[in-house]
C-alpha cells in the first residue's frame, strides 16, 4: 500500500505559546477567544539601526567572537567608538568595527554572528492572524494559545546543536520575499524584525546575511547550496532538497500564500507551523492511494528531482506510471522514483 504525503498537515487544536517580555502590555487574558485581526501584545523594544555580521568583519569564527567584543551588552556608545578589535596574525594590522552612530549595544544575536546597534524605542502591535483561545499566561512560558494549524515537514534545519531547550522554537510572521519563484539576491524591506522569512526557490548566503541584518528571526528556503548550508550556523530551514534543484511552481505559490500568517518553527519537530483556521489548506484526500490516476507526485529522480506531476497512466503489470509534469511534458518512470503527494 502507497501512502501519500500532505504538503501541509492540518492540526487541531495545536498549542504554542507567545512570548513576551517584562515591558510588554498583554492585551488578552485566559480564558479569552482570539478573533482574527485582534490585538495580542504590544511590544516595547528599540528598533535596530545598524547591524554586523562580525564573522565577516574579522574574519574569525562565531565560537571566538566575545574574545573581540570591546563593548558591553546596553552599553550607549557614540560614533566613531570602536566595536568589536582583532589583531591579525603577525600583529602587523588589526580589524576594527566602528559605531556609525550613537546608539546602545544589542549582544542578543552574538551566538548567531550579529552584533546590533539599537536606536529609539517604540511600540509594535502583534495582532492574531488567526481565531483561538488563551489556555493561560505564564511569564515564563508566554502566552498560551490553541488554535488551528497546518505543517509544514522540513527537509533539514540549521543551527539546531546551538539552541537549548527553551529556544527550540522560534515565534513570528510569516513573511514572502519577491513572489516566491524567482531568485533574489537583496531584501527590499528595511527591517525583517520578528520575522520568518521565506525565499522562494533559492537561497543565496547574500541575501541570507541580508535578511539576518535586517532582524529576520528565521529564513525558510526551497533549496540552498549544500556547503553553504553547513557553514553558514544561521537558523534556516530547507523545504525541497540542496543545490540547484526543480523548484514546484505550484509548492512555491502554496507556501507564499501564508502571507502574514502567525508562524512557529519548531526544531524539535523539524516542521513550521502556520496558525490559520483557513480551511482552504484542508485536502479530502485519503492517507493511502487507492487508485494512481490522477493522483500528484513528485520526483525524486535526478533528472527531474522536485518536479511535481500527476500520473496520467499506468504500465501493466510493471512497475512504470506514466505522469505529466508541470510545463505540460510527459515521461514514463519508475513509480519508485516518485513520491505520491496531496496538496
Amino acid at each position: 500500500m502507497i501512502v501519500r504525503r500532505k504538503i501541509f498537515e492540518k492540526y487541531k487544536d495545536y498549542r504554542f505559546s507567545i512570548p513576551y517580555q517584562s515591558g510588554d502590555k498583554i492585551n488578552v487574558k485566559a480564558g479569552e477567544s482570539i478573533k482574527k485581526g485582534g490585538e495580542i501584545l504590544t511590544k516595547s523594544g528599540s528598533h535596530i539601526t545598524h547591524s554586523f555580521y562580525l564573522p565577516e568583519e574579522i574574519d574569525v569564527q562565531v565560537s571566538k567572537l566575545k574574545e573581540h567584543i570591546n563593548c558591553i551588552d546596553g552599553e550607549l556608545v557614540e560614533k566613531g567608538d570602536v566595536l568589536v578589535e582583532r589583531v591579525m596574525p603577525g600583529g602587523l594590522s588589526v580589524k576594527k568595527v566602528v559605531s556609525p552612530v550613537q546608539g546602545v549595544v544589542d549582544l542578543s544575536r552574538l551566538k548567531s554572528g550579529y552584533l546590533d546597534i539599537l536606536g529609539e524605542e517604540e511600540e509594535t502591535i502583534i495582532k492574531s492572524s488567526f481565531e483561538g483561545v488563551v489556555e493561560g499566561i505564564d511569564p515564563i512560558d508566554g502566552i498560551n494559545v490553541i488554535s488551528d494549524a497546518y505543517a509544514l515537514d522540513l527537509l533539514s534545519i540549521s543551527d539546531a546543536n546551538n539552541r537549548g531547550k527553551k529556544d527550540r522554537r522560534i515565534v513570528g510572521e510569516f513573511t514572502v520575499i519577491g513572489n516566491g519563484r524567482d531568485l533574489v539576491l537583496k531584501a527590499d524591506e528595511e527591517s525583517y524584525r520578528d520575522k520568518v522569512v521565506f525565499t522562494g526557490k533559492y537561497l543565496h548566503p547574500e541575501l541570507l546575511y541580508d535578511l539576518f541584518q535586517k532582524g529576520a528571526l528565521f529564513v525558510l528556503t526551497y533549496s540552498m547550496d549544500y556547503m553553504d548550508f553547513r557553514k553558514q550556523g544561521l537558523p534556516v530551514g530547507i523545504v525541497g532538497g540542496f543545490g540547484e534543484i526543480y523548484s514546484s511552481k505550484d509548492i512555491a505559490e502554496l507556501i507564499s500564500s501564508m502571507e502574514s500568517v502567525f508562524v512557529i518553527v519548531d526544531y524539535d519537530e523539524s516542521q513550521i507551523f502556520f496558525v490559520t483556521n483557513n480551511k482552504t489548506y484542508t485536502t479530502k484526500e485519503e492517507l493511502f492511494v487507492k487508485t494512481a490516476i490522477g493522483s500528484k507526485v513528485i520526483s525524486r529522480a535526478l533528472s527531474n528531482y522536485g518536479m511535481l506531476g500527476k500520473v496520467v497512466g499506468v504500465e501493466e503489470e510493471s512497475n512504470y506510471i506514466n505522469v505529466e509534469w508541470e510545463g505540460g511534458q510527459r515521461t514514463i518512470i519508475n513509480i519508485g522514483s516518485v513520491e505520491f503527494v496531496s496538496i
